[in-house]
């Protein structure tokens, strides 16, 4: 005697979606393990020390408070490195977040130096290129800060800080012309809080025989933004 057993139409489409996400997953996979291993080959070169996806020191990354770190949901690090560079104290890592819900949900990724420096009392701003479609968390609700002698640089960065009158020391002139001579197309993100500057390309993460030129470009920029800044407003 024949049994025959009901299929439901849309049994098939589940299945199939199910598959594909599984293909999907295992591919992503694949490709993280692989740039984790270039990234720890690259790390052991340069003797930086590779840490992997967690910091040796929790209070590394507990204490990275800039607006970055403050948008989205999912906090995610991973390929943690930490060395020196430039004479700075640096961690490079790839950190990413989540914004939006359902169809719109989308994850942002970028490959971050975050440069340190003992007895450095920067206040907190953030500053990045304008028309990004990543704009600053909303730690910094206060209006773009611009400066009228130095038009360029207000017509081509959004600059916001919880303390606007020291920011704005802190970005004296000698700094703002600076900034006004890097070049426009590498969407420089900097943002700072205490000891820490952050540095970065929004939504861009840095492919594995790139990361050593975005390191020395970050090292030069963190190297000439603290050199120039105000020592009034950043606490020496």
């Amino acid at each position: 005697m024949l049994t025959f057993v009901f299929v439901p139409d849309w049994l098939p489409w589940v299945a199939g979606t199910v598959a594909l996400i599984g293909v999907v997953l295992a591919i992503s996979a694949f490709f993280a393990r692989k740039r984790t291993q270039a990234l720890a080959a690259i790390a052991l070169q340069t003797g930086f020390n590779f840490e992997g996806n967690k910091w040796n020191d929790p209070a590394a990354g507990e204490n990275l408070k800039t607006a970055l770190f403050t948008k989205g949901r999912s906090h995610t690090f991973r390929n943690i490195m930490t060395g020196t560079s430039g004479g700075f104290p640096v961690s490079v890592f790839d950190y990413s977040y989540v914004v939006g819900y359902g169809r719109s949900q989308r994850t942002c990724a970028q490959t971050v130096a975050a440069f340190s420096k003992m007895g450095l009392q920067m206040p907190d701003f953030a500053m990045e290129p304008k028309g990004l479609m990543g704009k600053i968390g909303e730690v910094f609700t206060h209006k773009n800060i611009n400066f009228e002698h130095c038009p360029e640089f207000s017509r081509n960065y959004q600059l916001r800080s919880s303390d606007q009158d020291r920011t704005r020391e802190l970005f004296n002139p000698a700094l703002l012309s600076f900034l006004e001579s890097l070049d426009r197309k590498k969407n420089w993100s900097l943002e700072g809080s205490a000891d820490r500057l952050i540095i970065y390309h929004a939504g861009k993460k840095s492919k594995p025989q790139e990361l050593l030129f975005f390191l020395e470009e970050a090292t030069a920029l963190a190297g000439s933004f603290l050199t120039l800044r105000s020592a009034k407003a950043s606490g020496f």
